[in-house]
C-alpha cells in the first residue's frame, strides 16, 4: 500500500495566499490613495470656488468705494470752475458737507495750477501746502492723468502728512485726484481726495480668508493699495510688478485663479483668485493658504486612514492567520508524505492498526520480515504475531502506557508466519486526531535477534569471566587461609634454629636459615595482600569514615617508612607543611595504607642514594592531592597502561623489585576508589616517577563516597551502586579527556538500563506498591541523562561538565537513601524471590537463551 497525497496547486498553495493577499493589499492601498487623492482635490477645488467668490465679493465693495470717491471728486472739480461755489467759506462748507456721508473719505481738497492747495475740508486756517512736486500733479499738468488717478501709499493720515511721518508706520492714506478744467478746456488745478484705507481694511477684513490668508487691491501697474488679513497692513516695498499676477496672469484674462506655489508674502503654497475693475484701473487678489484649506481634509483623510489602516491590519492578520494555517497543514502534509515513503521504504517493520487494534496497513519491511501478503495481516488482530514468550506484565504496561497517551519501548519475542521467531526492539505510539482522541496505534520494530545473539555470547563470556574471577578469589583466600598457618609455623621454627643459644647455627646454616626466614615474610606478606585484595572485591571490608588532618596522617605514613628507606639508601623528605593542613573526610586506617603502599614502592622499586619527596596541594574540584616523587628508575611509556594490574611487574629489575608482590598498586586503587578518591601517576623511564593519591576535602559536598549508611542491604541493588559511583566519578574526574568521556558516557547509560531493569525486577518480586511511578522515573532519568550527555557532546566545556557531574552525584545519593531505601524495606525475607526474578531476568534481557533452544532455530 502506497502512501499518496494530492498535490496542492500553486495557487492553493501558502504562497497563492501571500500572492492573494498582496494584490488585495494593492488593492486596498491604491483605493485609498485614490480617495486621499480625490478629496484633496475636492478641497483645493472647493477652496478655489471659495476665493473666486471673495474676489467677486471684494471687488463690489471696492466698485462701490470708488464710485463714491469719484462723485465726490466730480463735486470738487464742478465747484472749482469759474462760477462756482470754491470761493471763501462756503466752498470749505461744501467741501466739508461732502465727507458726511462718505466714510472712506478722510479729507478733501483743491490745488490750483501751481500745485497750492486753495480750498480744503479741513477746519481751521488753511495749511500751506504745495503738492506741486508729486507725481499726480505732474501728469495733471501734463495732462496724462486719467479721469481718476489713485496714488501709491503715503505715510500719514492727511494730506501732506508723508513728510514728516516714519515710512513703515501704520498710519497712511491713498490719493485719489482728478484733472479740472474750465469750459474751453484751461487747466484749472487738481481735486484730492484722501482715501482711508482703514475703510477698505474693514470691508476685507469682515470676509473670512483664514489666519494665514490675505485679501489686496493692486493698481493695474502691481503697486500694492491696501491689504488686508493677518499680515503687516503696510511695507516698504509697494511695487509687485514682478508677481506672476501682473507679468502672466492679468495681461491674459482680467479674471481667474490659480496656485502659487510658493507664495511672494507668505513664503508658501497659496490658491490666487483675481478681478480686475472695468472702470477703474484696480485689481482684487484673494490669496489663501493651501494648507490650512486643506486642513479640514487632513482631519477627514487622518481618521479615514486610521479606518483604512486597521481594515488594511486586519486584512494583513488574517492573511497571516491563513498563511500560517495553510503552512502549517502543508507541512503535515509534506511530513505525512515524507513519514509515508519513510516508512514504506524503511528497513525498520513497520504497521498501523485502528482503535481496536485491527491492523489497517503495514510496509513491505513488515511483509519480508514475517513472511505475510499485505492482504493477509489487515483487517487482522496483531496476536498473529504472538509468540507466547513475552510476560503479560509487560504486554499490560504496553496498553497502560499508549492508551495515556504516552509512547512505549521495549523488546518483544515475535513470531514468523513459518513459526520461526523473531526478536525486535518495538516502538510502539498513539496517533490521536485534533479534538485529543486516540484513533490509531503505529508500531516500528527493529530486528535484534543478531545484535542479541552477540550479546548473549558476551553475556556468558562474561558470566563464565566472573566465575573464574570468583573461584580464583575464593581458592586465593583458601589457599592463602590454609598457607598462612604452616607458613607461620615454618617461620617461627626457623627463628627458633636462628636463635637456638644450645644449638648454634654455623654460616653456612645461618645463611640458609636468613633465606628461609626472607623468603617466608615475601610469601606472607603476599597472602595477607591476597587476603586484602579477596575482602575489597567481595565488599567485605567496613570502612569509618571521619574528619582529620591530612598533613598529620602523612605525616605519620612518612616516619613509617624511614627505616625502610635508610635500609634502602633512599632518602625521605615531608615537604607537606603543618599550616592550614586540610582537612579530609576518609577512613584514617585505609588512608594510610594506600598512602604507605605509595612509599614503600617508591623505595623498593628505585635505586640506591635517590630522594623520595613527599608534597600536597589542593584541587580546584575540592580534593587534597598527596604526591610520592621519586627520582629512580621511572616508568617505560608502554607498561604506563599495565601498572594497576595485578601481578605486573612491568618489567622491573628483579634485583630492584625483589620485595615486590605485584599487588600492592591494585589493592591501592581500589582502596582508594572505594574512599571516593582518584588515583594515578606520572613518569619517565630513567627519570622517575610521581604518584599521587586525590581524596575529598571535609568541605567537599559533591563528593561521590561509597559509605555504610547508604546501603540499602540488597546486594544486587548495592553492587550496581557501587559500580554507578566509580563510573560518575569518572565523569568529574580530570585524568579523562573528552574523547575518553565520551566512552564513559557510553558505559554509564548501558549499566543505567541494566540497573534499572535488576531494580524493577525486585520491585515486582517483592511486590512494591509504587512500581509504576519508580519506572516512570527511572525511563525519565535516563532520557534525561541521555539529552545532558548529547548536550555536552556537542558542545563541551568545564562548566557544562561539572554540571552534568553533580547532577549524576545528586541523583545517585537521592536516589540511594530515598528510593532504594523503601524498596530495601519490603525485601526482608524474600530473598528467594529476589534471586529467582533476577534469574528470569537474565533470560528476559538475554532471550537468545529461550530462542536458540526451541526447535524452530533461527
Amino acid at each position: 500500500m502506497q502512501f499518496s497525497l494530492s498535490k496542492r496547486s500553486w495557487l492553493g498553495s501558502r504562497y497563492g495566499v501571500l500572492l492573494f493577499a498582496f494584490v488585495v493589499a494593492v488593492a486596498f492601498v491604491g483605493v485609498w490613495s485614490y480617495q486621499l487623492w480625490q478629496g484633496k482635490e475636492r478641497a483645493i477645488l472647493t477652496s478655489e470656488t471659495a476665493a473666486e467668490n471673495l474676489a467677486r465679493a471684494s471687488e463690489d465693495a471696492n466698485n462701490r468705494t470708488i464710485q463714491a470717491v469719484d462723485l465726490i471728486l466730480t463735486s470738487v472739480a464742478a465747484g472749482m470752475k469759474p462760477g462756482g461755489w470754491a470761493n471763501g467759506q462756503k466752498g470749505r462748507a461744501f467741501l466739508s458737507s461732502l465727507l458726511d456721508e462718505a466714510p472712506q473719505v478722510r479729507e478733501v481738497a483743491f490745488a490750483d495750477t501751481l500745485g497750492m492747495v486753495t480750498n480744503i475740508s479741513r477746519r481751521g486756517v488753511i495749511p500751506d501746502l504745495s503738492v506741486a512736486h508729486e507725481a499726480y500733479f505732474q501728469q495733471a499738468l501734463s495732462g496724462t492723468m486719467p479721469s481718476l488717478l489713485i496714488s501709491k501709499p503715503y505715510a500719514g493720515r492727511l494730506l501732506g502728512d508723508n513728510q514728516a511721518a516714519e515710512p513703515n508706520t501704520d498710519f497712511w492714506h491713498l490719493i485719489a485726484a482728478r484733472s479740472v478744467y474750465d469750459d474751453i478746456g484751461g487747466f484749472l488745478g487738481v481735486a484730492i481726495a484722501v482715501i482711508n484705507p482703514g475703510f477698505l481694511q474693514e470691508q476685507i477684513n469682515a470676509l473670512d480668508v483664514g489666519r494665514r490668508g490675505h485679501i489686496a487691491y493692486y493698481r493695474y501697474d502691481g503697486e500694492l493699495l491696501v491689504r488686508g488679513g493677518n499680515i503687516s497692513r503696510f511695507i516698504d516695498s509697494t511695487s509687485h510688478a514682478n508677481h506672476p499676477l501682473f507679468k502672466t496672469y492679468l495681461p491674459q484674462r482680467e479674471w481667474g485663479t490659480f496656485r502659487q506655489a510658493d507664495d511672494y508674502v507668505m513664503g508658501a503654497e497659496s490658491i490666487v483668485s483675481y478681478r480686475a475693475t472695468t472702470r477703474w484701473p484696480f485689481v482684487v487678489a484673494v490669496v489663501l493658504n493651501v494648507d490650512e484649506t486643506l486642513a479640514p481634509w487632513l482631519r477627514e483623510a487622518t481618521d479615514f486612514s486610521i479606518v483604512m489602516a486597521g481594515g488594511l491590519a486586519v486584512l494583513l492578520l488574517l492573511a497571516f492567520i491563513v498563511y500560517r494555517q495553510r503552512a502549517t497543514a502543508e507541512q503535515a502534509e509534506e511530513q505525512l508524505t515524507l513519514l509515508g515513503t519513510a516508512l514504506e521504504t524503511s528497513a525498520n517493520m513497520a504497521l498501523i492498526t485502528d482503535f481496536d487494534s485491527r491492523i489497517v496497513w503495514v510496509n513491505d519491511a513488515f511483509c519480508k520480515q514475517f513472511g505475510y501478503e499485505f492482504h493477509e495481516v489487515v483487517g487482522k488482530n496483531p496476536n498473529i504475531l504472538k509468540s507466547g514468550l513475552v510476560s503479560a506484565e509487560a504486554i499490560a504496561e504496553m496498553w497502560e502506557l499508549t492508551l495515556s497517551g504516552r509512547t512505549w519501548n521495549g523488546e518483544m519475542i515475535n513470531q514468523r508466519k513459518d513459526g520461526s521467531l523473531v526478536i525486535v526492539n518495538q516502538t510502539i505510539s498513539p496517533i490521536m486526531n485534533a479534538d485529543g482522541e486516540i484513533t490509531h496505534f503505529v508500531a516500528i520494530h527493529d530486528d535484534i535477534t543478531e545484535r542479541k545473539r552477540s550479546e548473549e555470547r558476551l553475556l556468558e563470556a562474561k558470566n563464565e569471566a566472573e566465575e573464574a574471577n570468583k573461584a580464583k578469589s575464593e581458592f586465593l583466600a583458601s589457599m592463602s587461609h590454609e598457607l598462612r598457618t604452616p607458613l607461620n609455623a615454618v617461620l617461627g621454627f626457623a627463628q627458633l634454629l636462628q636463635f637456638d643459644p644450645q644449638h648454634p647455627l654455623s654460616e653456612k646454616q645461618n645463611v640458609h636459615v636468613e633465606s628461609i626466614l626472607e623468603g617466608g615474610d615475601h610469601l606472607l606478606q603476599l597472602i595477607n595482600e591476597v587476603l586484602d585484595l579477596a575482602r575489597i572485591e567481595a565488599s567485605k571490608i567496613d570502612f569509618s569514615f571521619e574528619v582529620l588532618n591530612g598533613y598529620d596522617v602523612a605525616e605519620e605514613c612518612v616516619a613509617l617508612s624511614l627505616p625502610l628507606g635508610e635500609s634502602q639508601g633512599v632518602k625521605i623528605i615531608n615537604t607537606l607543611g603543618k599550616e592550614n593542613a586540610p582537612l579530609l573526610r576518609t577512613d584514617r586506617v585505609r588512608f594510610k595504607q594506600a598512602l604507605l603502599n605509595l612509599l614503600s614502592n617508591a623505595v623498593k622499586y628505585n635505586k640506591i642514594d635517590v630522594k623520595v619527596i613527599v608534597d600536597g596541594l589542593e584541587t580546584d574540584d575540592g580534593f587534597m592531592r598527596f604526591t610520592v616523587k621519586d627520582t629512580g628508575v621511572g616508568i617505560a611509556e608502554k607498561d604506563h597502561d599495565s601498572v594497576f594490574q595485578m601481578f605486573h611487574r612491568l618489567g622491573a629489575d628483579p634485583m630492584i623489585a625483589r620485595e615486590g608482590t605485584g599487588i600492592g598498586l591494585t589493592i591501592t586503587k581500589l582502596l582508594v576508589e572505594r574512599l571516593g578518591g582518584r588515583l594515578g601517576f606520572e613518569s619517565e623511564n630513567g627519570v622517575g616517577s610521581t604518584f599521587w593519591i586525590e581524596l575529598p576535602l571535609a568541605s567537599n559536598s559533591d563528593a561521590g563516597i561509597w559509605v555504610n549508611v547508604v546501603r540499602t542491604g540488597v546486594e544486587a541493588v548495592d553492587n550496581d551502586h557501587r559500580v554507578l559511583l566509580s563510573i560518575i566519578d569518572k565523569v568529574g574526574s580530570t585524568d579523562f579527556d573528552d574523547q575518553d568521556l565520551s566512552q564513559v558516557f557510553d558505559e554509564l547509560l548501558d549499566y543505567t538500563q541494566y540497573h534499572f531493569q535488576r531494580e524493577e525486577a525486585i520491585m515486582r518480586a517483592c511486590e512494591f506498591p509504587e512500581f509504576n511511578q519508580h519506572q516512570a522515573g527511572h525511563k525519565a532519568l535516563r532520557l534525561h541523562v541521555s539529552g545532558m550527555m548529547d548536550e555536552w557532546l556537542k558542545s563541551p566545556s568545564p562548566k557544562s561538565r561539572e554540571e552534568l557531574h553533580k547532577f549524576l552525584q545528586d541523583w545517585l545519593f537521592n536516589h540511594i537513601v530515598k528510593d532504594d531505601a523503601e524498596i530495601a524495606a519490603f525485601t526482608k525475607g524474600k530473598d528467594q524471590k529476589i534471586a529467582k526474578a533476577l534469574e528470569t531476568l537474565a533470560h528476559q534481557i538475554h532471550p537468545l537463551k529461550t530462542v536458540f533452544s526451541e526447535e524452530n532455530q533461527l
